[in-house]
């Protein structure tokens, strides 16, 4: 139990950095954040309430401090929020079947997965709520890859580097849970516990 605190908390902390590195450089790396790999991880690997308070109580304190970090009033933006928010949910659910039959590659194409259905559903949402965008295939369009006119950074930038940021995350934390095990261990336990 102990060590599933531990390993809890060492993912708050890298969702927490990556998120703050996003905010910091939101020029440079327009959403580098992890947060859909965070929900997918967390609903895997651990059970009962900690699968689904982690990633919430890690969202809830991080959130906030991206958006001050990046100059905005976290209280004022709460459509986005709210979108970004039930996504992640919806990605935890779709994420329950790979429990049992979870291995690396497996979870690190689901982190993939699951930023592009992050980036489509928060795409299709801004093109819904936002004025800036036409109500047709060519305002979908912009909202999905290229951007309202006049945008420094086209959005098929957030798509690449949610992907990047939700690879990396994985990949970090199946490379650490891998080392954390000891070496009895790694040869007889699965990746993903079954309890």
């Amino acid at each position: 139990m102990r060590s599933s605190w531990f390993t809890g908390l060492i993912l708050l902390v890298l969702l927490v950095a990556f998120r703050c590195l996003g905010a910091m450089f939101s020029s440079e790396l327009p959403s580098f954040s992890p947060l859909p790999a965070f929900f997918l991880c967390c609903i895997v690997f651990f059970r009962g309430k900690q699968a689904w308070l982690l990633p919430l109580g890690a969202w809830l304190l991080s959130n906030p401090i991206a958006t001050l970090i990046q100059g905005y009033n976290p209280i004022e933006q709460w459509a986005p929020v709210l979108t970004a928010f039930l996504t992640l949910l919806a990605l935890g659910f779709l994420a329950l079947p790979l429990r049992k039959h979870a291995t690396a590659p497996t979870l690190l194409g689901a982190g993939l997965i699951a930023a592009v259905l992050f980036h489509l559903v928060t795409g299709v949402a801004a093109w819904i709520a936002y004025p800036l965008y036409a109500k047709d295939l060519s305002g979908l369009y912009q909202s999905l890859w290229s951007g309202p006119f006049g945008a420094e950074i086209p959005s098929w930038a957030f798509l690449r580097n949610l992907a990047a940021a939700n690879l990396l995350f994985t990949g970090l934390f199946l490379a650490a849970r891998h080392t954390w095990l000891p070496a009895t261990r790694r040869e007889t336990t699965p990746l993903v516990s079954t309890r």
